[in-house]
C-alpha cells in the first residue's frame, strides 16, 4: 500500500510539474505576443514619424518659395512689370504699339 500512495505522489508531483511548465509555456508565449505587437506599432508610428518629417520638409520648401515670391513682388522692378502689364502704365517719352489680329 506504501508503494501506491507513493506513486499516486509522483503522479501528483508530475502532474503538479507538468501544470507548472505549461503555465509557464502560456505566461512566456503571452509576453511574446505582446512584445511582436508592440514590436509592430513601433515600426508603424516610425514609419508615421517619418512621413510627417517627409511633409514638414515639403511644407518648408513651399514656404521658402512663397517667401522668395513675396520679396520680389516688394521689388521695383516687379511693381513696374505689374503697371506695365495690368494697368497699362507708360512712362514718359514712350510710344504704345498695339497690334490688330484681324
Amino acid at each position: 500500500m506504501a508503494r501506491s500512495s507513493e506513486k499516486k505522489q509522483k503522479r501528483k508531483y508530475k502532474l503538479k510539474r507538468r501544470a507548472k511548465i505549461l503555465f509557464a509555456m502560456l505566461i512566456m508565449g503571452y509576453l511574446l505576443f505582446i512584445m511582436v505587437e508592440q514590436e509592430l506599432e513601433i515600426h508603424k508610428q516610425e514609419q508615421a514619424m517619418e512621413d510627417l518629417k517627409a511633409q514638414i520638409t515639403h511644407v518648408e520648401e513651399k514656404n521658402e518659395m512663397i517667401r522668395r515670391q513675396i520679396r520680389y513682388t516688394q521689388t521695383e522692378s516687379y511693381i513696374e512689370e505689374a503697371a506695365r502689364s495690368k494697368l497699362g502704365w507708360v512712362k514718359d517719352g514712350e510710344i504704345i504699339y498695339i497690334e490688330n489680329n484681324e
